[in-house]
């Protein structure tokens, strides 16, 4: 079995800077694939100037190396695909072109539905517990929607900087009110939410 992922940018072709984005988007991808590489099956490819395909070994990486390539491409908005299955050809762990297999079958279906935005990541595994990860995406993302940006500010930094008193010396505030904004946008929770899919899935595929 097989965890394959594949991206698309919302509204590719309304932006104006277009060359210089899918210089950013290559090298990205390449990032990733140095990062991940021993999670890799097939390297993360650029298919069309706006979307991209991989093959993972390990289906609980998933949405952490989604959300790696979502923040380093902010403010580019994408929406992702996930399948996990088998593979039906034989591929290379160089180049995710040219191979084909029920994993990509059921991240294509996925990315369709995720441009619709509910929600902007969707998982298929032909598993009972499908819908479920989905509902706890959905509401992930809806949490995160919600928050302000100076919320998201705050969280990005803690994200960096590991501790609640360095944001508060960097943004020359009180620990208290960095603790305050992380406890209003619901930050614990959502990443508990994360971890809990994370541990599921690591569950489920044996890892």
């Amino acid at each position: 079995m097989y965890c394959a992922i594949i991206g698309d940018i919302v509204g590719s072709k309304k932006i104006k800077n277009r060359q210089e984005i899918q210089d950013k988007f290559n090298d990205v991808l390449n990032n990733a694939n140095k990062l991940y590489n021993e999670s890799i099956a097939s390297n993360f490819t650029i298919t069309l100037g706006d979307e991209f395909q991989g093959l993972l070994i390990k289906p609980s990486l998933s949405l952490e190396i989604i959300e790696f390539i979502r923040g380093k491409m902010h403010p580019i908005e994408l929406v992702f695909g996930i399948g996990v299955g088998q593979m039906g050809t034989k591929f290379s762990k160089d180049i995710s072109i040219g191979s084909d297999g029920p994993a990509y079958w059921y991240a294509r279906k996925m990315v369709e539905k995720a441009k619709n935005k509910k929600p902007s990541i969707c998982f298929f595994s032909d598993s009972q517990e499908d819908e479920l990860i989905n509902t706890l995406i959905l509401i992930s993302e809806t949490c995160i929607n919600n928050q302000t940006k100076k919320q998201q500010e705050i969280i990005k930094l803690y994200k960096e900087l590991g501790s609640q008193y360095k944001v508060a010396e960097k943004l020359n505030i009180s620990q208290g009110s960095v603790s305050a904004t992380l406890k209003k946008s619901l930050y614990k929770e959502i990443e508990s939410t994360k971890e809990n899919i994370k541990e599921f899935l690591k569950s489920k595929w044996k890892e």
